[in-house]
């Protein structure tokens, strides 16, 4: 297959998933698909730019014949293959799972925070989830330890001493079927409104009282960002 093929077939791939993120079946221009697109998606956010430059790529190399499409050059490899890893990107089944972090290990309101700070520092991780009976009931981060740690009172105080609904900080709790752009969305969304969100929980149907089965907190946000450019 030449690379003009290649190019053709995944650029039809890209419009073909552009159109139907907008669930508008009239006919909209390829620019116009990725403006649009590019407030929706991350992947369309982060290659808009070279998704216009493969528009007007796709212009110069195929040539109308009233009905018919001459293609009369053709792209190097590494266009021909960066088209198709964006399509690979529009087109691939949602996997949010694929970015979390995972197992994720949960505490309960009796446990003390000296056990609770030791099993930060097993896992490297500076916040974890709150079950109580099954249901997800808050979030211990560092830095509340850090306050009761100033007087030392770790070996004596439990989680539910300290456990507080911060209305400044969110959990978010996502089924493992969103895509991943969600991730971002909430992220920019609630930072926008002067919140901090401190992580997204991933369940089966994203009900608090589900076992959850991963976290992505801001930490993941760079690793998600470098797969997708």
């Amino acid at each position: 297959m030449t690379n003009a093929t290649r190019f053709l077939n995944a650029y039809a791939k890209c419009e073909n998933q552009l159109t139907k993120m907008l669930d508008n079946p009239s006919y909209i221009p390829f620019s116009q698909l990725i403006s649009r697109c590019a407030k929706r998606s991350k992947v369309v956010s982060l290659n808009q730019q070279a998704l216009r430059e493969y528009n007007e790529l796709r212009n110069a190399i195929v040539h109308n014949r009233g009905k018919e499409e001459e293609i009369i050059a053709e792209p190097c490899d590494s266009v021909t293959e960066d088209i198709e890893r964006i399509a690979k990107l529009l087109c691939e089944p949602s996997d949010i799972l694929k970015y979390a972090s995972m197992p994720v290990k949960v505490i309960d309101m009796h446990t003390r925070l000296r056990d609770a700070f030791n099993l930060m520092q097993s896992m490297h991780t500076s916040k974890i989830p709150v079950y109580q009976d099954g249901r997800y009931v808050g979030i211990l981060t560092l830095e509340q330890l850090a306050k009761v740690a100033v007087n030392g009172n770790l070996d004596t105080t439990k989680i539910e001493d300290i456990l507080s609904d911060d209305k400044n900080t969110q959990i978010l709790f996502v089924s493992k079927s969103q895509h991943v752009d969600v991730v971002f969305q909430y992220f920019d969304q609630l930072r926008d409104q002067g919140l901090s969100l401190l992580a997204i929980l991933i369940t089966e149907n994203g009900k608090q009282s589900e076992k959850p089965l991963g976290i992505i907190t801001i930490a993941d946000l760079p690793k998600i960002l470098k797969y997708y450019k």
